[in-house]
């Protein structure tokens, strides 16, 4: 166990709730080395009391016991404190007050008996949490100083979507000559100047209505109608449902630089033909430097020509450590596809998500807008890689899901528990039916789903009876008919919660049963009427179960089962999946062999 890994619970508070006196005198003289503070308490009614008088970062708390159970008092905390975390110590019979828990909005869970590294570990998750979003708060008070800091230097306009002006600052009512009385309402087309070209208030106003930032040089008109010229940035401003809410834009007075600068072209321009080629690939560079901040420039070659220092230090290097060296060196997968559609027109462009190596070789995922520019004679002359680092929303959205598929394979192995079935049959048949999948032709996005929702396909046993759940022996008619309905607990189970996964998740259990000629329940679907993840789970369940021994049946051989297979082609399994299993018998022993139960 590395030690550093769970040093940020140094600086937290802990309140654990546990009733059995054994487990708590244990756990708690653990966390006490680990954690600033623990609090602890026996019942829900004495842990309520504690998290009253003073706050906690985290709340560790066993479900099932007496006085007020750990769902009780996690509801009332939420009550005082609707953001608190809680982490919920489950045991194998404790499904159902998981299912509260979830509809509480409790996302971390461990199961019992309790290992000490994971236990931290999930701690440790909620510690990291907290700390960002401390952050997050300090970062917003910071950029409230910021936008009075604005709006007190910078020349600020706000516009709704149509490019109607919704406000101005003093300092643009005292550049433009307007009030802001005037200046409401007025559209953005009329501040231009006659000189500048129709984009600012077409395409490009488009463009930001549609989401995008741009920023530029801008010519606009005094109310006179004299010329001013700034260095403008339009941001547009999304809400919940990301449209455009409203438009931001940011000036800067370079009335002076710019015409300066100007004159200076002017001469040069007429000295000789070269430093007009010059001034092209300069005004080729701004367009396309003009759209990112962190800037990437490679030759037709992909050797890096230049980089700016915002990139060069995200990926931890120097400016003269990079240049010269080729881009596949930082880049470890292939990019040569979009490469070439940059490459195929004189205002060519395309945007693909890579990974950058960084310096200490860990990795950062950018989102790049790959762009051409080109010399006076139509030649391409460079690459510019705009590069947006989108590698902290990536790993947010991995965790949502990875948290979503941890709660599913713990409910499947409680269930699993239950019913005195193997302990990994919920995985192998999550990875038999990942193999399938693929195999089938479903894309990686879609196989991976599956493998997710899989360990749900018998969710709905929690609702069946000790006594039929464990019979030894061949189930009555009776008996049988109260085992079917499974199917239809595990549906309205799952379908109780509004999210992506379960969904498919409540469709697995309600059709795993289905025979592919219409024979199986609870609704007799046939052929295609059935899903293909209710398909794959129905061979992928069955198969692994044969292999097992129950409390009703002895393990079957690989030929038995393989002979059973054949012989239900067409009639309780899809063909086509039959023979995919058939055929990759291999792989699938091997899932079989490497999640045994030894």
């Amino acid at each position: 166990m590395d030690l550093n890994t769970f040093s940020v619970l140094k600086n937290i508070r802990v309140l654990y709730v546990e009733d059995d006196a054994a487990t708590r005198e244990e756990l708690a003289e653990i966390l006490t080395f680990w954690v600033k503070d623990l609090e602890v308490a026996s019942n829900g009614q004495t842990g309520l009391e504690l998290f009253s008088r003073q706050p906690h970062d985290i709340v560790v708390t066993d479900i099932q016991m007496p006085t007020m159970n750990g769902l009780a008092m996690s509801t009332e905390m939420r009550r005082l404190s609707p953001h608190q975390p809680i982490l919920v110590l489950s045991a194998y019979n404790d499904v159902e007050y998981l299912f509260h828990a979830i509809e509480l909005g409790i996302s971390y869970y461990v199961t019992k008996p309790v290992n000490v590294e994971h236990l931290l570990g999930k701690m440790t998750e909620i510690a990291e949490g907290l700390v960002a979003k401390q952050e997050k708060l300090r970062n917003q008070k910071l950029l409230e100083q910021y936008r009075q800091l604005v709006d007190a230097s910078a020349i600020v306009s706000k516009f709704d979507p149509q490019g109607r002006i919704s406000y101005v600052n003093d300092r643009f009512c005292e550049l433009s000559g307007y009030d802001q009385h005037a200046l409401n309402g007025i559209e953005i087309r009329h501040m231009r100047h006659p000189e500048e070209p129709k984009d600012i208030s077409g395409k490009i106003w488009q463009s930001v209505v549609d989401g995008n930032q741009w920023a530029g040089i801008v010519k606009k008109q005094t109310r006179s109608g004299a010329m001013y010229v700034v260095d403008s940035s339009i941001v547009p401003i999304l809400n919940q449902d990301n449209s455009v809410e409203e438009v931001v834009c940011l000036d800067v007075d370079i009335t002076d630089i710019y015409l300066n600068y100007e004159n200076m072209l002017e001469s040069l321009t007429r000295s000789e033909r070269s430093l007009h080629e010059q001034r092209h690939l300069l005004d080729e560079y701004k367009r396309v430097l003009e759209l990112g901040a962190s800037i990437l420039v490679i030759d037709p070659d992909g050797r890096i020509q230049a980089v700016n220092l915002r990139l060069a230090s995200m990926l931890g290097y120097e400016i003269k450590d990079l240049c010269e060296r080729s881009l596949s060196e930082i880049v470890p997968v292939d990019y040569s596809t979009c490469f070439q559609k940059t490459t195929q027109a004189i205002d060519g462009h395309c945007s693909q998500v890579i990974p950058f190596i960084h310096q200490n070789r860990s990795e950062r995922i950018f989102s790049v807008n790959f762009m051409s520019v080109h010399d006076l004679h139509g030649q391409i002359n460079a690459i510019i890689l705009s590069c947006q680092d989108v590698t902290e929303p990536l790993r947010l959205t991995r965790e949502i899901v990875e948290t979503q598929r941890e709660l599913l394979l713990v409910l499947g192995e409680v269930v699993e528990s239950r019913s005195q079935e193997t302990g990994k049959h919920v995985y192998r048949v999550a990875e038999i039916a990942h193999l399938l999948a693929l195999e089938y032709g479903l894309d990686r996005e879609q196989a991976e789903i599956l493998k997710t929702a899989a360990p749900m396909h018998d969710i709905g046993k929690v609702g069946i009876d000790d006594a039929i759940l464990h019979k030894p022996g061949k189930l009555n008619s009776d008996e049988f008919e109260i085992m079917k309905t499974h199917a239809e607990i595990g549906h309205h189970i799952l379908t109780r919660i509004d999210r992506p996964l379960l969904s498919i998740a409540a469709r697995i259990a309600y059709e795993h049963h289905e025979n592919f000629d219409g024979s199986g329940y609870p609704q007799g679907l046939k052929g295609a009427e059935i899903s293909i993840e209710g398909r794959i789970i129905a061979i992928a369940d069955v198969l692994d179960a044969l292999g097992h021994a129950r409390v009703y049946k002895a393990a079957w051989d690989d030929t038995a089962i393989r002979d059973y297979l054949i012989t239900q082609r067409g009639r309780k399994f899809d063909p086509v999946l039959v023979d995919l299993t058939l055929k990759h018998w291999d792989a699938i022993a091997d899932i079989r062999q490497n999640l045994s139960d030894i």
